[in-house]
């Protein structure tokens, strides 16, 4: 103030006051900012961060950010409880298989016969009772413990179509679940959902037990394969919703292993100890009870994706912190916002856009023919066992194993070739393996080469059959992806409906022509697939628009719009931005 003072006079007067007031009030705060350090604060803190804005995929691989043996319990439980789709599926095979081998003559006429025959162990087979129209209760008696209802209603021989019909039936009933499906998971959720399928397909397969009409079975059949779709797609939404993305391929590996293997594994050890048909229906009965059981006893939690769609974001929120907890994660989302971006157009419109956009019309198209060859190759190769060996227990627990190494391989295939490698190498693998299956090389009345290479073909079909699940998805824009999954998914039903039916080829022509089919329907899989791109490396279209640029179809514009572009198809193909200085790139 003093030198203030004297440079300008006492007019500034004033002027030194102010500062001195502003002085003394700076030293008063860094006193009280002194206190505060050594004595803490006085008064409550208010938390004034900013809130975050999360999608429910960013949300869950926040909170699932290890894996736990909690969290990996929670999800074991969860595909345990579609043992019953496995077990429904082939329940058919068990419960009316048909003892071509099992029987013994009654009749003079059937006795003729066997004393031309001599000797020869070929006597009691497919070729002799049909051949000759042997009919049984007449001409012959089954001498197998086990009673089937094919032996019960007759159907053998020229009957045996409607075994056939029985077996390929369920698939219109899957048919239709998928239709309905997507309409009941949006009302009721993923969870609730299953659980609704899971009640049909106990429901029908316990009246199946009591059912002795063949027509009334048909429609059980059909009512089983409603709730089965509805079960199984409802449980494979509802896991890999609770799923961070880095455990999505993994786990829907696994979601098959765990459900589906399990299931099959245990009909086949049902169907050993048990040798009347109705009783086996009740143990599946029973089994399908008790996969209902974790739905109302285990703190199995809903989707949380499912609680936003319908508003309820502190529901969303609450599942999430169950996960978190399972995978001893202590991530709070008190102050974050979950999104859920819904989608705009609907079904129709979706399916408009293939006008518009011709390589994905193209792309969709392969796939679903893709889809529909390696059905029919997959279903015809669990449905004709029987057909190649008379153990059927034993040789159905080799296809069991082998089914599961098909979930199992898929990934590292997929890994060390690549998408579209590794999906060729998986159809020329069943090829060779149906060339091989047509030199007869018998090594004992049970066992003969066309096992071997049957089974190691029908790894090769199941594992392609998974790849085109991973395969397609990736192919297939984000904003289409379910559309176009269920149009495949539909087509490889219809497959699955054909299947069994080619196995019919093996009474009533040489052996060697339904393996013929099967090399000829893989080699024109492995033509479907030349002819699709390889997504290897590359990201996944968000946009019908992403799928042309990729493709090359849509030419980049010039100047700025061509700039942008560029970028685009940087980033779809895996590439990384190059910068012009070194100022950009920091």
């Amino acid at each position: 103030s003093s030198g203030i003072n004297a440079e300008y006079g006492a007019g500034s007067q004033l002027h030194c006051f102010v500062i001195k007031l502003i002085l003394e009030e700076v030293v008063m705060v860094v006193q009280t900012n002194d206190v505060l350090a050594v004595e803490g604060p006085k008064t409550c803190n208010v938390d004034d961060s900013p809130r975050e804005t999360l999608t429910i995929e960013d949300a869950v691989d926040r909170v699932v950010d290890k894996v736990t043996v909690k969290f990996v319990l929670i999800l074991t439980t969860a595909c345990l409880t579609i043992v019953n789709t496995s077990s429904g599926t082939y329940l058919t095979v068990f419960t009316g298989y048909i003892p071509y081998n099992e029987w013994k003559c009654v009749s003079e006429k059937c006795s003729d016969l066997e004393a031309l025959a001599g000797s020869s162990n070929d006597f009691y087979s497919y070729d002799t009772m049909c051949f000759n129209d042997l009919v049984a209760g007449s001409d012959f008696e089954w001498t197998t413990k086990k009673r089937t209802f094919s032996m019960d209603w007759g159907f053998y021989c020229k009957n045996e179509a409607k075994l056939s019909v029985m077996t390929s039936i369920l698939f219109l009933g899957t048919f239709l679940g998928l239709m309905c499906s997507t309409g009941l998971y949006e009302r009721v959720g993923r969870k609730k959902g299953s659980m609704i399928g899971s009640f049909v397909c106990l429901a029908a397969v316990a009246i199946s037990a009591v059912a002795t009409n063949y027509f009334v079975h048909l429609v059980l059949r059909i009512i089983y394969g409603f709730g089965l779709s509805i079960t199984y797609m409802g449980t494979y939404c509802w896991v890999v919703e609770l799923a961070p993305t880095y455990l999505r391929n993994p786990i829907s590996n696994f979601f098959a292993l765990a459900g589906w293997s399990t299931g099959l594994f245990m009909l086949i050890g049902i169907s050993y100890f048990i040798h009347q048909w109705q009783y086996i229906y009740v143990a599946v009965a029973c089994m399908d009870a008790i996969a209902i059981l974790p739905f109302f006893f285990l703190p199995l939690p809903g989707s949380p994706r499912f609680s936003l769609l319908k508003g309820r974001m502190q529901e969303a929120k609450e599942t999430l912190q169950f996960l978190a907890k399972m995978s001893a994660s202590k991530v709070s989302l008190e102050k974050v916002d979950l999104v859920y971006e819904e989608k705009d157009q609907s079904y129709i419109e979706q399916v408009k856009d293939f006008k518009a956009h011709p390589t994905m019309l193209k792309e969709t198209l392969l796939g679903m023919v893709a889809w529909f060859i390696v059905a029919v190759i997959s279903y015809s190769y669990q449905f004709g066992w029987s057909k190649i060996g008379n153990d059927l227990h034993s040789i159905y627990i080799f296809a069991a194993v082998g089914e599961g190494i098909s979930f199992v391989i898929a990934v590292p295939c997929c890994r060390l070739l690549g998408r579209k490698k590794a999906t060729l190498f998986l159809f020329v693998l069943v090829i060779v393996m149906n060339a091989f299956a047509t030199i007869d090389v018998k090594f004992n009345d049970d066992w003969s080469l066309e096992h071997f290479v049957g089974m190691i073909g029908s790894i090769g079909a199941g594992a392609a059959f998974v790849m085109m699940y991973l395969y397609s998805g990736e192919l297939a824009p984000t904003s289409h992806r379910g559309m176009i999954l269920c149009l495949c998914s539909s087509c490889a039903r219809v497959g699955s409906f054909i299947g069994p039916y080619v196995n019919l080829l093996y009474g009533v022509t040489d052996r060697r022509v339904p393996l013929a089919l099967f090399a000829g329907l893989a080699l024109m899989a492995c033509v479907v697939v030349w002819f699709l791109p390889d997504t290897t490396g590359r990201s996944v279209p968000e946009t019908p628009g992403d799928v042309e640029i990729l493709s090359g179809r849509k030419k980049q514009r010039e100047d700025e719009d061509g700039e942008a572009c560029q970028v685009v198809v940087n980033r779809l193909n895996g590439c990384e931005p190059k910068y012009k200085n070194e100022d950009n790139e920091k």
